[in-house]
């Protein structure tokens, strides 16, 4: 009975819809269409904003580069001395530092040596791929 009932519907909306014509889209549809897309803004989530403006960086920029001129060309006291000729740097400790024989005791196994490997191989693969997929998304 229900197999019937199936039948009818089926032949019925069939029937129906072989009478309505087939619609189609204007000659410059894509071309309207592509206009509306291009008119939207993205949205302010993706669009790009640094964190420090260019007005920033040339002002750190002064900042430092003042620093570094108050520092070498004011002299102070009256023999005409900066600060550079008054402070004494000693760099001998680093004679006294040894790193030999730090890593003789320090052994690995070559699964453990190619599983860091493989590692340090996909993390630079997914960080590649991560950064291409991003910049595409932006743009």
């Amino acid at each position: 009975m229900e197999e019937n009932n199936n039948k009818q519907i089926d032949a019925f909306l069939q029937k129906h819809i072989q009478d309505i014509p087939l619609e189609s889209p204007s000659n410059d549809f894509t071309k309207n269409l592509m206009g509306i897309l291009t008119k939207e803004e993205t949205s302010k989530a993706t669009q790009y904003a640094p964190l420090i403006s260019k007005k920033g960086w040339v002002g750190i920029g002064l900042v430092i580069l003042s620093s570094l001129a108050f520092l070498f060309l004011v002299p102070f006291q009256k023999e005409g001395e900066s600060i550079l000729d008054k402070v004494s740097l000693d760099f001998s400790f680093l004679s006294k530092l040894s790193f030999s024989g730090s890593m003789d005791g320090l052994s690995m196994s070559s699964m453990m040596f190619f599983a860091a490997l493989l590692f340090s191989v996909m993390l630079a693969a997914q960080v590649f791929y991560i950064k291409g997929y991003l910049n595409k998304r932006i743009v």
